[in-house]
């Protein structure tokens, strides 16, 4: 993998990923290294043994809910999973609206169809992906919309995650926080 040069300069870092287990770990080292300036959500996969479920909606400071499960029973559904949207509108939004309010980094873990089935998260999601705070966003490989989105935004520097480039994912997305979190300290005093 080839990491652009602008990537520390960059206001949202954008990584695309397939395997959901890498971006969950990754998501998690970042988390626990930088959560004092990291504020939004976290999406987590539900599992029973082998087989997954559905999906968590985790809120960076506290709070859970329950995403999609194919045992739950909702009006909304994607593909084999019913949707809870009050995971995105309340749990996600309200976790999203305080670390912006607070001048934290926003997360994004993840975005993607799910995302879409909430008017109501999709249009606040598009505001302050496109204001000036800074975004580390995960989104899954293949989604269209997704991909010519973030290739149009400017000060934006997309990056496939694979486990053949680990490490090379971890430094960028580190540099990148890290020159974040140095100017968020100065800005305090």
């Amino acid at each position: 993998m080839k990491i652009p040069a602008d990537t520390r300069k960059a206001l949202k870092l954008v990584f695309s990923f397939s395997d959901c287990a890498l971006k969950e770990r990754l998501s998690a080292k970042l988390c626990s290294s930088y959560g004092r300036w990291l504020g939004g959500f976290r999406t987590l996969e539900l599992r029973r043994g082998k087989e997954r479920e559905g999906f968590e909606i985790e809120a960076l400071g506290g709070g859970r809910a329950v995403l999609a499960c194919r045992s739950m029973v909702s009006p909304v559904s994607f593909n084999k999973y019913s949707l809870n949207l009050d995971a995105l509108e309340g749990t996600a939004l309200t976790a999203l609206e305080r670390a912006s309010s607070e001048g934290k980094v926003l997360l994004f873990d993840e975005l993607g169809p799910m995302a879409m089935k909430s008017e109501k998260f999709s249009a606040r999601a598009v505001d302050l992906l496109f204001s000036p705070a800074p975004c580390l966003v995960f989104y899954r490989s293949g989604a269209a919309v997704f991909e010519n989105a973030f290739s149009r935004m400017s000060d934006t520097v997309i990056i496939g995650l694979a486990a053949a480039e680990w490490a090379e994912g971890v430094a960028a997305a580190e540099a990148w926080l890290d020159r974040l979190a140095e100017s968020m300290e100065i800005n305090k005093k």
